[in-house]
C-alpha cells in the first residue's frame, strides 16, 4: 500500500536516493498570475504581521515560477543551496550512501524556503530532491532582505528568521524519533507535525491533508523497513488514528496520537493552530 498516489515509472533518484543527472532536471521557466493568497504568504503570516509592502513583494517573487520535475536534484550535496522559495509540490533533504542507502532529514512544501541564510548551514547543503513535480521561484531577494537590516521589512525579515529557527527544531526533533521512540511513536509524530504544517499553508482540509509521500519515501525518513511501517500504518488504522485514501490522509483522534508520541507542537505561530 501506498501513503500517496502511486507514480508511474517513480524515478530511480527517489525510489533509492541517487543523484539525478543535471539534464533531468529540465526547467521551465513561465510567467504566472499567482493567486493572492499565496502558501508563502499564509506560512510568512502566521508568524508575524506583514505590511501589504511585504506581502506585495513575496506575490512579486512568484510570477516566474521554475517547474522540477519529480527526482530532480535541484540541491547538490556539499555545495550551498540556490535560494528558491517553494511554490507547490514537496521536496526532501537528504543524504545518500555509496550503496544507494539514503537517510532522509526532513520534508520542503509549498511556502517552504531553502538558501535564504545569510551565512549557509549544515542543513543548506544536503542534497535536495523533487518528490514531486516542484514548483519555486527564485528567493535571492529575500536573501538579501534578512542581510540587510532594513526597518520597511521588518516583518519579512523576523518571519523568515523563524522559519529558519523552525527547521532546526524539527531537525532535533527527528533526531528524537529516530533515536529514541518506538516505529509507532514515530510514525505518530511525524504525522501530526505534517498535519501542522499542511494546516499552515492552507493545503489541508479540516483534519485531512495531502499524503504524497511512498511508503518507500516514508520509511526511508523514519529509519524502519517498508514492511515495518505498512505493519504500523495497518495497526493504526485498526486502531482508529488514521484513515489513508487516495493521497490523503486523515487523523481521527487528535487527543490519543498526541498522547501516543508526547507531541509538542513547535511552529512559531502568532496563535497556535490546534
Amino acid at each position: 500500500m501506498h501513503m500517496g498516489v502511486p507514480y508511474a515509472g517513480y524515478p530511480e533518484a527517489v525510489r533509492h536516493g541517487l543523484r539525478a543527472a543535471p539534464t533531468a532536471r529540465a526547467a521551465l521557466r513561465r510567467p504566472l498570475r499567482p493567486p493572492a493568497d499565496v502558501a508563502a504568504l499564509r506560512v510568512l503570516s502566521a508568524i508575524t504581521t506583514l505590511s501589504e509592502d511585504e506581502r506585495s513583494l513575496v506575490r512579486k517573487l512568484c510570477l516566474y515560477r521554475e517547474s522540477i520535475p519529480a527526482g530532480a536534484e535541484f540541491a547538490r550535496e556539499g555545495e550551498p543551496a540556490p535560494a528558491r522559495l517553494i511554490v507547490s509540490g514537496w521536496a526532501c533533504r537528504q543524504q545518500s550512501l555509496p550503496d544507494g542507502r539514503r537517510q532522509i532529514f526532513g520534508f520542503l512544501m509549498a511556502g517552504d524556503t531553502i538558501g535564504i541564510g545569510i551565512k549557509a548551514r549544515p542543513l543548506d547543503e544536503l542534497s535536495t530532491v523533487a518528490v514531486t513535480r516542484v514548483e519555486c521561484v527564485d528567493a535571492l531577494m529575500l536573501r538579501e532582505i534578512l542581510a540587510v537590516q532594513d526597518g520597511r521589512h521588518a516583518g519579512l525579515q523576523n518571519a523568515l528568521a523563524a522559519v529558519r529557527r523552525y527547521e532546526e527544531a524539527c531537525l532535533l526533533d527527528h533526531v528524537v524519533r529516530l533515536g529514541r521512540q518506538s516505529a509507532h511513536e514515530r510514525t505518530a509524530h511525524f504525522l501530526l507535525e505534517w498535519r501542522q504544517r499542511c494546516r499552515i499553508a492552507g493545503l489541508a482540509e479540516g483534519e485531512r491533508f495531502p499524503m504524497p509521500l511512498t511508503q518507500e519515501v516514508l520509511s526511508d525518513a523514519l529509519g524502519l523497513s517498508i514492511v515495518h511501517l505498512n505493519r504500523t500504518l495497518q495497526h493504526m488504522k485498526r486502531e482508529g488514528l488514521i484513515e489513508v485514501k487516495r493521497g490523503w490522509i486523515a487523523l481521527l483522534d487528535i487527543v490519543r496520537l498526541k498522547f501516543i508520541c508526547d507531541y509538542q507542537a513547535r511552529y512559531p505561530v502568532q496563535e497556535v493552530m490546534e
